[in-house]
């Protein structure tokens, strides 16, 4: 082989090493580090939770069900726009997507998890006051928005938990009298068991733990 040839053959290997290092995967500092890892059934045959492999919201939730309240968030506004995808709901270390009743998972399913895996990002909890526990001895004694607290802190302390490992939350809405208005969020939101067990189980612990003359109603 002559001068020329070796040459010839020597910059034919380092076109393809060039290309294949083209080709070749991100290096570990550029490779995305959040991703989904599987998906998890829930009570709601119209919800999925799609497990991802870090946590994404230290503390709280957020929910979603129309662009507005997005806030501009990529991943919300890509999925909210996909027919069919009814509500977005993020707590933890996973993101529940809801669909309607006329809408299949396949291929459905799919398209959220790509979109999912793509935007993912970690959120920054809402600003939550650190106050001592209220007293609860007359919960009808007790100011609008002493009784709003009372009712969130019996779910932070008996309900939210729960429901999340289900994909799911609950919201107050407000409080009328003796009636605890409450709205369901993520898997929870048209699930066959939120207006029955579901239900009867959080007003048995708003009863408990607050006033035996109170009911609960889902809005």
């Amino acid at each position: 082989m002559n001068i020329a040839e070796l040459m010839a053959q020597r910059a034919k290997k380092g076109e393809v090493k060039e290309k294949n290092n083209g080709d070749a995967p991100p290096a570990a500092g550029q490779r995305k580090a959040l991703k989904v890892i599987r998906t998890r059934e829930t009570p709601n045959p119209n919800a999925i939770q799609f497990v991802l492999n870090a946590q994404v919201l230290s503390r709280g939730k957020k929910s979603w069900s129309n662009e507005e309240d997005c806030d501009g968030d990529k991943m919300g506004l890509e999925l909210l726009e996909m027919t069919g995808i009814k509500s977005v709901y993020i707590s933890g270390n996973f993101v529940t997507v809801t669909k309607d009743d006329f809408t299949g998972w396949n291929p459905l399913k799919a398209r959220v998890w790509k979109t999912v895996d793509e935007h993912i990002q970690i959120y920054k909890p809402e600003d939550e006051k650190k106050e001592e526990p209220l007293k609860f001895a007359d919960f009808q004694a007790l100011t609008d928005e002493e009784k709003l607290q009372a009712v969130e802190e019996v779910l932070d302390r008996s309900i939210r938990s729960n429901l999340a490992k289900d994909g799911g939350g609950v919201e107050v809405k407000g409080v009328e009298g003796t009636e605890i208005l409450i709205h369901y969020q993520g898997a929870c939101g048209n699930c066959p068991s939120s207006s029955t067990g579901t239900l009867q189980f959080i007003e048995g612990q708003i009863k408990q733990q607050l006033d035996r003359n109170l009911t609960v109603k889902s809005v």
